[in-house]
């Protein structure tokens, strides 16, 4: 017997396990859209939670609102007083500096034109031999000081600086460029 079929016999294939495939991808496109829109929503009411929360308690909000705000505008009121009183205090403050600022520059200013007087050299009065031991002039009256002479401005002499020791100069081997020396001539090298 023959185990081959007749060309003649039409040849019939085994059906397969798997059923063929359907078209589900248009499905599942939009089941992942509707998706993502609920996923994107929610996400958006979890990141705004005021947002639903104000409607609901409006009403309840409405009463306590009124008193709140008395509240508040009694604590802006004060800090504001606050605030203009620091403000004073500090233009008070700024203008005492100015003053004694201005004090300062007067008491700079009269000392610097005594420091000129004193740098720059008194005139000497000339003394005039006197012609005759004669009458002698009468005596200033006690009222009015005598003018005592302003003494010349000294002018310290600078010290010299002291005169440089000279080090002396190394004598004995030099060494160039890292090489060890021998510290006694007659050394021996091992």
């Amino acid at each position: 017997m023959n185990s081959e079929s007749s060309p003649g016999w039409p040849v019939v294939e085994p059906q397969p396990l798997l059923p063929a495939p359907r078209r589900r991808w248009p499905l599942a496109l939009f089941l992942a859209i509707v998706l993502a829109l609920i996923g994107a929503g929610t996400s958006y009411v979890w990141l705004n939670p005021g947002l639903f929360m104000q409607s609901a308690g409006r009403e309840a909000g409405d009463a306590n609102a009124n008193a709140n705000d008395s509240a508040v505008m009694t604590d802006l009121l004060a800090a504001q007083q606050k605030t203009t009183d620091d403000l004073a205090a500090i233009e008070r403050a700024i203008a005492d500096q100015q003053e004694q600022l201005k004090a300062i520059v007067s008491e700079l200013a009269d000392l610097s034109s005594k420091i000129d007087a004193l740098k720059s050299p008194a005139p000497q009065a000339q003394v005039a031999p006197s012609p005759s031991p004669g009458p002698t002039a009468p005596m200033p009256s006690a009222s009015v000081p005598p003018a005592a002479p302003v003494p010349a401005a000294r002018v310290v002499p600078r010290q010299k600086k002291p005169p440089r020791v000279a080090t002396p100069t190394p004598t004995g081997p030099i060494s160039v460029g890292g090489a060890p020396l021998n510290v006694a001539p007659n050394a021996t090298v091992r």
